[in-house]
């Protein structure tokens, strides 16, 4: 069975060198939350998800012209904000269990809206035409972009569990992991500052 071609594209959307936002939002999304919080990292990568597919959508099919320059500093805020937010409490997950179907999930569908508007550019070329066509492309990419998401969260635990495994305490992986994408977002961020 061959894997349909939007579903590659969106998967090597997120696993990809050059896909820094990506991997830096969720491997610090994913930071605090251990493997057992199941619902709480499914349902902010599928809003995220739905943010992301909602964007290239909108932009695709009211031929937006946005400013690159602006969505890129955007695109920094959320991972600084992000990983700033584990680094700013010390590792520990920032909602209770009971109350995740709020802030939470509007905060990761929103970021996913600007994602998404920073590579609705470079879909657009690629989609059909046809409306059944179109839908279909769409689902695929957004299928390919959760299974992306999902090999990054693999290694975010396993990463978690090999520190485990070698005394650290889960927390202390969480404030040390946040703390590695702050400074890499902050400095990606000075550097998109310098080039204005």
């Amino acid at each position: 069975m061959s894997i349909p071609l939007f579903t590659q594209l969106g998967f090597f959307h997120i696993i990809d060198a050059a896909a820094w936002d990506h991997l830096l939002f969720i491997a610090a999304m994913m930071a605090p939350l251990s493997a057992k919080d199941v619902k709480m990292w499914f349902l902010a990568l599928s809003s995220f998800t739905v943010g992301h597919s909602l964007a290239i959508a909108a932009q695709i099919a009211l031929a937006l012209t946005l400013n690159s320059a602006m969505i890129e500093g955007m695109v920094l805020a959320t991972l600084v904000f992000t990983a700033g937010r584990v680094v700013w409490f010390k590792g520990e997950p920032k909602t209770s269990r009971g109350k995740w179907f709020s802030a939470e999930l509007l905060l990761a569908l929103g970021f996913g809206l600007v994602h998404g508007l920073a590579f609705a550019k470079d879909l657009a070329p690629l989609l059909p035409t046809d409306a059944g066509g179109l839908w279909a492309s769409w689902g695929w990419f957004a299928l390919g972009i959760e299974g992306g998401q999902l090999l990054v969260v693999a290694a975010v635990f396993s990463l978690k569990w090999m520190a485990s495994a070698r005394g650290f305490n889960p927390r202390d992986f969480a404030l040390a992991l946040g703390a590695i994408c702050l400074g890499v977002s902050l400095h990606l961020a000075s550097q998109w500052y310098l080039e204005l």
